[in-house]
Parts: C-alpha cells; structure tokens; sequence
C-alpha cells in the first residue's frame, strides 16, 4: 500500500471514530489503575469475546468525565481491512494523520488487535518513551501476559478482563441493587437471575443475545486460530479431544497419565510430553485453568491438579448430563479468580476445594445426611492447618456451623457472589 492511500486511509478511520462516538456500553466491574509519577502501558488480556474492546470504550467514558473530548482519542482497530496490510514502518502515519487533522492536539492512543503488525512492540515502546499515553489489546492467541512482559520489558501494566461475573450479569440484565437488597422482594428476582446465569454464561454476546449455541464458534474460533494456527499443531484429533475432555471432567482432578491412557484406549497417537505442552498452550490462551494442592508448610504440590473451564458456558453446551455441584465449584473458582492471587486446594484424606490466601472454602450445592461429614471435615482439615476463617458455599442454605472450637459460615452461592 503507498504511503499517502495509507495516511488517507488512518485519517477516515479516525475521523469515523470520532463522528459516530463512544459505542454504548455496559460498564464492567474492573479497576483501572492510574500512575502519577510514571508511564505504564496499559494492556488488557484475558479470553477472547470477554469484551476488551468494550473496556477500552469505558476507559475513554471516563476520561470524558474529567474534561477530556472524543478528539483526544486516537483509536485504531487494526482487524479493519482499510489498514490490515500496514508494516511496521509505515506505523507512523497513525500519528501524522492525527496530527494533520489536530496540530495542536497530544491523544491518548488506543490500539486494538495491535498484535497483527510484525514489529509492533518497538513501535509502542517508542511512543511510551515519547511520554504517551498508551491501551492495547489484542486477541489472546497473539497478546498473552507473558509475551507483553517479554515484548514490552516491564513497561506494560496488564488488566486480565475474564467473562462476565454475577454481579455484572445482573447489570447486562439490568437488574439494579439496593441496600439490604437481600431482605426485600429483590432477593426471589436474583435467586432466578443466578439460576439464569448458571444455564447460560458469562460471555456478554451470549448474555445479550440470550442464545447459548454461539460458545460453539467460540469454541471452533480458539481450537483454529488460537491453537491450531498459532502453535502450529499438527495432531488437531488429540487436541480435540483434549479439549472436550477438560470440558467434560470440569471441577475435578486431572491427571496427563489419565488422558494420555484415555486417549491411547481410543487409538489416538499420544504421550505424555505433548499433553503436557497441549495442556499449556490451551491455559495461556484462557481456555482453562489448573490449580494445585496445598500441604503443610504452605507447600504447593505439582503433581496433582484440578481443572476448570474459563466459563460454564462451554460446560452448558458440551456436557448432556451436568453435576450441579460441580458447576457452582467452577463459577466459583472464577469468582475467586477475579478476587484472589492465590488459590489452590486442600486434600489430605478429605479435600476442601479452595484454600486462598485468608480462606478456606467448600463448595457443595446442598448439606445433607450424606455429604455433612465429608464436608465438614474436609474444611475442618484445611482450617486448622492454615489457621483459616472457613466458609461453605452452598445453592440456597444460609447457617452457622460450630463445631470443635470453631464456625463455619454456610452461605448461598448467589449471596457470595455479590459480596
């Protein structure tokens, strides 16, 4: 593409940003951090479809709240067709085109899907040494954390945005909640809210579209182009049955043996080692995630893992025959996720499903005669070996359990989760 068709090009599409102005947008409960004495670059990761473009356009919302205008904003989605083919050194036309329609102007640039362009973290770089300040985003596949720390050398801030928490479905629901909420009528409208949560999702487009079949394309969008493509897998039948399989067994152990065993059993070309890399190539994408046990002396162990999806959508849509229980263990470990740095699990014996850094917590979607002992002393367990307040999160049970010098708090799962 010639330089001047290019310039052309930048200046209609920041000119049509800026015409048509901020998209409207739910607002997502995260926080974005402001530095005062240096400049980070801001990027926001996480699985794809979350709804980080969507941030971008609540982060530019805000800063309109404070006095800035909408042609302050350089924004620049690099999927669009008009600029898809753009090199590296031709990345300075974006900010000559804004300069020519705002001479006097400095903007705060806001780069989507950057990761497109070979050689576009010298460019970022450049532009956070000429003190400006910068957003990027980028599909997963291409623009992980761990690439951003390697690319951008420290000087990158990363916000993880994952799918939609309870407490912002009610908002896409519009659902709004007032002091006490949980004493009044309000409380039967979010018992039902949660119950729609639970059958659907927490990805926004299926939230608003109200139609669980679209997880499939997502599912297909990051088996092609996040795996396949970018890891250049040549064995796609045993990543997708690796895939499926994680889905199938959410909220519970899992073993490369076990699989690799699994898949060996179904005539699948396997070994351990290419599980193993499998396995990390679908948690750096988001697709999953692995926690580990903790034993005494707060020591991690490696060798055993429990695994939860990304979002129960794929659980709802994949799985005929789902385990209630184990659902509320997923929604929670993301929860938790969203909450917590640290989180694994507790199992010596009896297993509490959740140790964080101050808790130990236990997930089951009702107590009864058959489950009471198991559960109470799988956190009973934990609780006296790291001196945790305890807490057992149940579907719709509300108690206080004192046993042995020690409570417990039985709480509902949906009244957790708006805490």
């Amino acid at each position: 593409m010639e330089n001047y068709e290019l310039k052309r090009f930048i200046k209609e599409i920041i000119m049509e940003f800026h015409d048509t102005g901020i998209p409207d947008f739910y607002k997502r409960d995260v926080k974005i951090p402001k530095f005062k004495k240096i400049n980070k670059i801001i990027t926001v990761v996480g699985p794809r479809r979350a709804g980080k473009t969507y941030l971008l356009y609540q982060i530019m919302n805000e800063k309109m709240k404070v006095g800035k205008d909408i042609t302050d904003f350089l924004y620049i989605n690099f999927e669009n067709e008009r600029i898809s083919d753009i090199r590296k050194e031709q990345l300075n036309y974006i900010l000559e085109g804004y300069n020519e329609l705002y001479p006097d102007k400095k903007p705060i640039l806001f780069f989507d899907e950057i990761q497109n362009i070979r050689g576009w973290d010298k460019f970022i770089r450049r532009l956070q040494e000429q003190r400006y300040t910068v957003y990027i985003t980028g599909s997963n596949s291409n623009l992980l954390s761990r690439e951003i720390a390697t690319s951008l050398r420290g000087r990158a801030y990363s916000i993880e945005l994952f799918p939609l928490s309870f407490k912002e479905f009610l908002v896409f629901r519009g659902v709004k909640l007032k002091e006490n909420w949980e004493y009044g009528k309000l409380q039967h409208k979010v018992k039902k809210m949660f119950d729609d949560y639970v059958r659907l999702s927490g990805f926004p487009e299926i939230v608003l579209e109200n139609r669980l079949g679209i997880i499939d394309d997502y599912f297909k969008t990051i088996f092609y182009r996040d795996i396949i493509e970018r890891y250049n897998i040549k064995n796609r039948d045993l990543m997708d049955l690796l895939m499926k399989y994680i889905i199938k067994n959410y909220s519970q152990e899992f073993s490369m043996n076990k699989f690799h065993n699994f898949a060996k059993s179904l005539n699948y070309k396997s070994s351990t080692s290419v599980i193993h890399s499998y396995v990390g190539m679908l948690k750096e994408v988001y697709f999953l995630d692995l926690i580990t046990p903790r034993h005494k002396g707060k020591k991690e162990l490696s060798y055993s893992k429990k695994n939860y999806v990304m979002d129960h959508a794929f659980i709802n849509y994949y799985v005929p025959d789902k385990d209630i229980g184990r659902m509320l263990e997923n929604i929670v470990y993301l929860e938790l996720r969203r909450r917590e740095k640290m989180i694994n699990y507790y199992k010596n014996g009896f297993e509490c499903d959740f140790i964080t850094s101050n808790k130990s917590i236990q997930v089951t979607y009702t107590l009864n005669q058959d489950n009471y002992d198991r559960e109470v002393k799988g956190i009973l367990e934990a609780s006296k070996m790291f001196k945790h307040s305890n807490e057992i999160i149940t579907y719709d049970t509300e108690d206080t359990i004192k046993i042995g010098g020690r409570e417990i708090q039985v709480l509902p799962v949906w009244k957790w989760l708006l805490k």
